[in-house]
């Protein structure tokens, strides 16, 4: 391993935009090292090359064969330009005129970085709208974009395309909730957010294409007819089954034989939606048994009670000014799981400053550390320990307790407005501060989606991660659920589950910001460069997926290879 320097350099311009070092091996590739550096420092463009000496490096070639050597220095040379901006602006505006803010979120959501800062790379210091004032390829008229089109009608949507073209993978005819999930799986977006209006009225709109039948179902026009058939003489069948005329000579065990022969000559016609219907309430019960089995409400109860046993002592023996005690972890948001239950107690201490926690927060853990082992009872808490953050302990041998402090803030904008005033690194050790409140996001979640929770964490747990790196965290699975609950609906158990596997093994595509709690203005603005992006639901500076945190590789490969049951 060596440290070389590199050199941040727009194509034309001799002047070097800015200098860091880069920690590599030499049998790396320089495609890996390019890389590596597009991604620290959010280049958005794939024009760019790394030369050395002034040569320009090979992609495929090792680090070392070009003889780059410890504090080396390499140029890292964007050969973008404003062609190429104007190029993916225009790959946006395709099928739709948008604002400008729309058209800034779209390129940040497809290129992981601001279009701003995507403009300050290549040396433009100019905003979007002044941008695509001098760009003859687009018309700027208020605030809405579009581009200049040699006939002036616009592209259809292509949302119509999609759903027809799903109906005819997996149709003619599909329950329209089914249809729409499918659409979420494949594109991680619900139709309505992107029609702004409920799928069967987009629909119903779209006659030339689909035709939505009684039954909440939608075929294609073009078996509209073929369609509407068979369901009316599924009706007639149901409300007026064919009579049979006896013969007066026949006796009783005659027409029992006949109704017999006369139900078999039915049932074909109604076996085919019969048997769907048994296979999917088989297939949802499976889900809900082993619900029933991993979950356990006394099990909760009791946990809550250690808990509350734990806050006690701490409340009453330390010396600190306590001003509360809140649970977090699976047990305190009601997500808890057998063999899989973890909780956190955040103690709020008045008089804690508001920075500097690598001063405090060690000697403030061992002496609670010290604390609780005088004074909580062998056969409750064992195992106490100081981790980097927590004082860690075992209670009644089955669940995990992270004992966590933070100050007492006034309210939750206050712990906002204090977390937005230090610098990046300085803001892991306020997570906890926020433990009320993300608790909360997911302790209000309908029953269903806890229950798609607890199931997802089971599955986890069936799993071979290589290192904690690659497993994905509680909050990781939480958020996932409740996103795709968003899109999706309330559906069966199995459909929801499927839906969760499709997006995580789509997860590196994920880009989604939560409104509880803080608007998408309120986002640290580097976070919106990331990808995957899934923003913590209360705290505006942190990414759950940030690659330091979690490397999904592993997550996608098992939800794309593997059925949740074997």
């Amino acid at each position: 391993m060596m440290n070389i320097e590199v050199c941040l350099k727009t194509v034309g311009k001799d002047a070097t935009t800015s200098k860091f070092e880069l920690r590599v091996d030499g049998g790396e590739t320089v495609g890996a090292i390019k890389e590596k550096i597009a991604a620290s420092q959010l280049i958005a463009f794939p024009e760019h090359s790394l030369k050395f000496n002034g040569e320009k490096m090979e992609a495929d070639k090792a680090l070392s064969t070009y003889g780059v050597k410890d504090s080396s220095s390499l140029d890292f040379v964007i050969e973008a330009s404003e062609e190429s901006i104007a190029k993916q602006l225009s790959d946006l505006l395709r099928h739709r005129d948008l604002t400008c803010d729309e058209l800034g979120l779209l390129y940040c959501y497809k290129h992981g970085v601001s279009i701003n800062q995507a403009l300050k790379t290549i040396g433009i210091d100019a905003k979007l709208q002044d941008f695509l004032k001098d760009q003859k390829t687009f018309v700027l008229e208020g605030n809405k974009v579009s581009l200049v089109r040699g006939d002036t009608t616009l592209q259809p949507l292509s949302v119509s395309k999609q759903l027809e073209q799903l109906l005819r993978e997996n149709g003619p005819t599909m329950d329209i909730t089914a249809l729409c999930s499918k659409f979420v799986q494949k594109f991680h977006v619900s139709v309505a957010n992107i029609v702004q209006m409920r799928p069967a009225e987009f629909l119903q709109q779209e006659k030339d294409t689909f035709a939505v039948l009684g039954n909440g179902t939608v075929t294609l026009k073009e078996f509209e007819a073929g369609e509407k058939a068979k369901l009316g003489a599924q009706a007639a069948r149901s409300r007026s089954p064919p009579a049979v005329r006896w013969p007066a000579q026949q006796t009783s065990t005659d027409r029992s034989r006949a109704r017999s022969n006369e139900r078999a000559r039915q049932s074909p016609a109604r076996s085919r939606p019969v048997a769907l219907s048994q296979q999917k309430a088989k297939d949802d019960s499976m889900y809900q048994d082993l619900h029933t089995k991993i979950s356990s409400r006394s099990f909760n109860s009791r946990a809550a009670q250690l808990l509350t046993q734990i806050a006690d002592v701490v409340q009453e023996k330390t010396f600190l000014n306590v001003a509360e005690v809140v649970k977090g972890g699976s047990v305190g948001k009601g997500t808890a799981i057998e063999d899989c239950n973890d909780a956190t107690l955040v103690v709020f201490v008045k008089g804690l400053p508001s920075e500097g926690h690598q001063k405090w927060l060690p000697p403030l853990l061992k002496s609670v550390q010290a604390t609780l082992e005088n004074h909580l009872p062998a056969d409750l808490a064992s195992d106490i320990s100081v981790t980097a953050d927590s004082v860690r302990m075992t209670v009644k041998k089955t669940m995990t307790v992270d004992l966590k402090f933070s100050p007492a803030f006034e309210s939750y904008g206050a712990t906002v407005q204090a977390l937005g005033t230090l610098g990046p690194g300085a803001r892991k050790p306020f997570e906890p501060s926020f433990v009320k409140e993300s608790t909360q996001f997911i302790a209000k979640q309908p029953g269903h989606v806890k229950v798609t929770i607890r199931l997802l964490k089971w599955w986890r747990e069936q799993q071979e991660f290589s290192c904690s790196l690659t497993r994905p965290s509680d909050e990781v699975l939480e958020l996932l659920a409740v996103y795709v609950a968003q899109q999706c609906g309330k559906v069966d158990q199995a459909q929801m589950v499927a839906n969760c596997m499709s997006v995580m093994a789509r997860f590196d595509q994920m880009r989604v910001v939560w409104s509880n709690f803080y608007g998408k203005n309120d986002v640290w603005n580097p976070l919106m460069m990331q990808k995957p992006l899934l923003m913590d639901p209360v705290n505006p500076f942190r990414n759950v997926a940030d690659p330091q945190d979690f490397d999904p590789r592993e997550l996608m490969s098992l939800a794309s290879s593997t059925h949740f049951f074997w």
